[in-house]
C-alpha cells in the first residue's frame, strides 16, 4: 500500500488546547495581566484567538476537486469552519480521522450534521477511527454510531465509520496515512498508558496530543520535511509536551526537518513572542527552523516547495 496523490496543502483549523483561547477567567478579570487573552480583543491579537487542534489536510486529485482530510472534530470545530470554510473557499469533507476520543478531539461530531442534512452539501462524511475511539463515540453519543437511537426530529448527521488499526497504514483518497501511536497522559485509575495517535502522510507528520513518543514511533518519524508537534506551554505537563520537549524531539530527527511547527498552545504562550523566541534560536542552531502554527495557517507544499501564509 503507498501513495498515489499529494498533499497540496494543510490549513491550521485549530492549534489551542482543550480549553482555547482566551480564557473566560482572563477576559472578565478587571485586573488581568495575561498578555496573550488580552491580545485577542485587538485586531493584531487575532493569532492568539486559538480553538481545539484539527488539521485540514488537501489532496490533489485528476478530477480538479482538490480533497478535504479533517484530522479531529473537537468543540470548537464548528466555529473554525465558519470562519475558515468560506475564507478559503472550501465546501465538502471528503473524510475526518479522529486521533482520540477527548471531548476536544470528537465534541464537534453532531455540528456535522450542516454537511450532510438533507444531502444539501455532501450524502455522508467517512470517519476513521480506532476502535478504542468508535467505542467512546457509542458512549458518548449513540445515535451517531446507531440511527435508531436518535430522538426528536431526528436530525442526525449521516457517517460511515471505518475502524483502523493504529499500527498498519491505511489509505484516504489516494494518500496513505501511516498511524504514529504516542502517549498522551495515564488513567487515573490504572495508571496505564493512554494512547492517542498521530499520522505520516506524504512527508509531513503531524502529531497534536502526546507527553511521549515511544521508539517504535519515533522510528517512523525520520525523514520527514515537515513536523506538527504538540507543545502546551513552557513548562512540563502530565500529557503534552512542553515547548522545550518538542524541540528536543526534532532536534533528534534524522535529518532535522526542514519546517516544524507547534501547535496545541495554552494561555501562557503567546504568538509572536514564541516567534521571537524560536528565531533567535534558529540564529543560535543553524538549520533547526521552529515556529508557532495559529489558527488559519496554510502551509503549501506543492513541487517540493514549502510556503506559507503564516505571521
Amino acid at each position: 500500500m503507498s501513495s498515489i496523490r499529494k498533499v497540496k496543502e494543510i490549513i491550521f483549523l485549530g492549534t489551542g488546547t482543550s480549553s482555547g483561547v482566551p480564557t473566560i477567567s482572563c477576559l472578565t478579570n478587571p485586573e488581568t495581566k495575561c498578555k496573550t487573552c488580552l491580545s485577542t480583543l485587538t485586531p493584531e491579537g487575532e493569532v492568539n484567538i486559538r480553538r481545539n487542534t484539527s488539521l485540514l489536510v488537501r489532496v490533489n486529485h485528476e478530477d480538479g476537486r482538490v480533497r478535504n482530510i479533517v484530522i479531529d472534530c473537537g468543540k470548537t470545530f464548528y466555529v473554525s469552519a465558519l470562519k475558515w470554510w468560506p475564507h478559503y473557499g472550501l465546501r465538502q469533507i471528503d473524510a475526518l480521522i479522529l486521533t482520540h476520543p477527548h471531548a476536544d478531539a470528537i465534541n464537534g461530531l453532531d455540528d456535522l450534521r450542516a454537511w450532510t442534512l438533507k444531502k444539501i452539501i455532501q450524502e455522508q462524511i467517512p470517519i476513521y477511527v480506532t476502535t478504542e475511539t468508535l467505542e467512546n463515540v457509542k458512549v458518548s453519543f449513540p445515535y451517531l454510531v446507531d440511527i435508531s437511537q436518535a430522538t426528536g426530529g431526528g436530525d442526525v448527521p449521516s457517517f460511515k465509520w471505518n475502524v483502523i488499526d493504529s499500527k498498519s497504514p491505511f489509505t484516504i483518497e489516494g494518500l496513505e496515512f501511516t498511524p504514529l501511536p504516542v502517549q498522551h497522559g495515564v488513567y487515573f485509575t490504572t495508571k496505564k498508558p493512554y494512547m492517542s495517535i498521530g499520522f505520516r502522510f506524504d512527508n509531513i507528520c503531524y502529531i497534536s496530543d502526546c507527553n511521549v513518543i515511544p521508539e517504535d514511533t519515533f522510528a517512523k518519524m525520520h525523514g520527514s520535511e515537515i513536523v506538527v508537534l504538540d507543545s502546551l506551554d513552557y513548562k512540563q505537563h502530565s500529557s503534552h509536551f512542553s515547548i522545550q520537549q518538542a524541540i528536543d524531539t526534532i532536534k533528534n530527527l534524522v535529518p532535522i526537518p526542514k519546517r516544524t511547527y507547534l501547535t496545541g498552545f495554552s494561555h501562557a504562550v503567546e504568538h509572536y513572542s514564541l516567534t521571537e523566541e524560536m528565531k533567535l534560536l534558529e540564529e543560535k542552531e543553524s538549520g533547526l527552523w521552529v515556529r508557532p502554527a495559529h489558527d488559519g495557517l496554510k502551509v503549501c507544499t506543492e513541487d517540493d516547495i514549502i510556503m506559507s501564509n503564516g505571521h
